[in-house]
């Protein structure tokens, strides 16, 4: 395991029981990071099964020894990022690792028949909300001079497109690019920024489409699912903590000299492009 005693990190989009930025929080803890979980909350309540999910994950980081703050964040709204950067410099005046987790896809349809909403709410979400974050992030971490990792999820669709996702390949593309550029223009500081770039991940989300297709197609998920792992060269679908083990390597001195990568974690579906 890496050492990132002493270390803070934020983690966006870590809500979700079975999603990536949930398997990233807790590794990231169990290597010594205290974690900051954020997602997009509703109401900050009981009530609100987001904000039930960041209190389960504060518990589970606790657990750890380490700790941790829930934060509600709308990534895609200035002001709230500001305000999220703001509490984490109220509770733990250091900021060392930025996971920009959060993401969507959803719409999927012809390019030429995608809304204009649509395509701008996939948009937003996953280019500008990772952009804003990185941007508010950065500020203060330059000021704070003692480095840092920022990690952004992209998608192995940012490199090879598939049709229906235009939006999503768009964005995934341009966290990528963004990506290569704030790795140059953070070097001097000695942060690094790198993205991943998951291919078939098991995770809450995928598995809501699998279940789609095998209604559609009048098959069981169990079928879907064995027809999805013949895709992939190894022949097995990666779990969130694969993406997770990645994320903590990158957060890590061990990682060092890496920087504007994005890297492919597909096994092996972005050798054939499936």
């Amino acid at each position: 395991m890496a050492d990132l005693s002493g270390k803070v990190a934020l983690v966006t989009g870590a809500a979700r029981e079975g999603g990536i930025g949930r398997a990233i929080a807790v590794r990231l803890a169990a290597d010594g990071a205290d974690i900051v979980v954020a997602d997009l909350c509703s109401d900050k309540g009981e009530k609100d099964a987001v904000w039930r999910g960041l209190q389960d994950r504060v518990r589970e980081i606790e657990a750890l020894g380490r700790h941790a703050l829930a934060l509600h964040a709308d990534i895609t709204d200035e002001k709230t990022v500001d305000a999220m950067i703001g509490a984490i410099k109220e509770n733990f005046a250091r900021l060392d690792i930025v996971c920009n987790n959060a993401g969507a896809a959803f719409g999927m349809n012809l390019s030429y028949m995608i809304s204009p909403a649509d395509w701008r709410k996939m948009i937003d979400i996953n280019l500008t909300g990772t952009f804003l974050v990185s941007r508010a992030a950065a500020q203060w971490m330059t000021r704070l001079n003692n480095g840092g990792s920022i990690i952004n999820t992209a998608s192995w669709r940012g490199w090879h497109p598939h049709i229906f996702m235009a939006a999503y390949n768009a964005a995934k593309a341009g966290v990528i690019s963004l990506t290569q550029t704030m790795a140059l223009e953070l070097a001097a500081q000695k942060i690094r920024v790198n993205a991943i770039c998951p291919g078939k991940v098991d995770t809450d989300m995928e598995r809501a489409a699998w279940e789609l297709k095998a209604n559609a197609f009048g098959k069981s998920i169990e079928e879907m699912i064995k027809e999805e792992e013949d895709k992939i060269p190894l022949k097995v679908i990666a779990k969130p903590a694969d993406i997770a083990n990645l994320a903590a390597f990158l957060a890590s001195d061990e990682s060092f000299h890496m920087t504007g990568q994005a890297v492919q974690i597909t096994g092996g579906m972005d050798i054939v492009r499936v």
